[in-house]
């Protein structure tokens, strides 16, 4: 065999190689993108877990009235995919008449979704029942959330990332929320994160991935 035949040769098999290994590559990768995609969208086992609490507003403005504080309220409660158990209420509203008041509390009484560990799944039902949950992303800005939330309730928001959200199940929390007092307009704010859901809830306005 002459130089050039060996040559030839050494190329064909060069060339062999690497497109067997491109072909070796290309087979993993659409398995290992349906696995994430499968982790991600998977039904989990969850367990309902009630919770009370006392929400007092501590912003500076907006002043909010007995029936505006309680419908952004509902709205962020459910919107996060928590199960109200009772309507939000409002009270400690001063000027009479459900005026808007800076001195206004709330009392919460909502259940969130907590997935539950495979050994754990016997008892996960015994007091606020059982339901399949998937992880579901939820965003709150003054355009996305708008009509019901404007770029006056930055302060509000807020409020319910440091008093509330702890009661979900979350991650990936993110927030900007650059709220400046005696400003009603003008704010962009954001806060996003990813919580755990019922299988069933239906697809969210400021849900990203529902």
């Amino acid at each position: 065999m002459n130089a050039w035949h060996r040559r030839s040769s050494l190329w064909n098999a060069i060339y062999v190689a690497a497109a067997a290994g491109c072909l070796g590559v290309a087979a993993l990768l659409p398995a290992t993108v349906s696995a994430q995609g499968a982790d991600q969208s998977a039904a989990e086992a969850g367990s309902w877990q009630s919770h009370k609490m006392e929400f007092n507003y501590l912003g500076i403005t907006p002043t909010y009235s007995c029936i505006g504080l309680r419908d952004d309220l509902e709205f962020l409660l459910q919107q996060s995919g928590a199960r109200l158990d009772s309507p939000v209420l409002t009270y400690a509203c001063f000027n009479g008449g459900g005026a808007p008041s800076k001195l206004i509390s709330a009392q919460l009484r909502f259940s969130t979704l907590q997935p539950v560990a495979a050994g754990d799944e016997a008892t996960s039902g015994a007091s606020g029942g059982a339901a399949e949950g998937t992880w579901r992303h939820v965003e709150f800005s003054n355009t996305r959330s708008a009509p019901q939330l404007t770029g006056g309730d930055c302060e509000l928001v807020l409020e319910f990332r440091d008093q509330v959200l702890k009661a979900f199940n979350t991650r990936n929390v993110q927030s900007v929320l650059p709220c400046v007092p005696y400003q009603t307009t003008g704010h962009q704010f954001s806060l996003s994160f990813d919580v755990f859901v019922p299988s069933t809830a239906p697809a969210r306005t400021v849900g990203g991935a529902d």
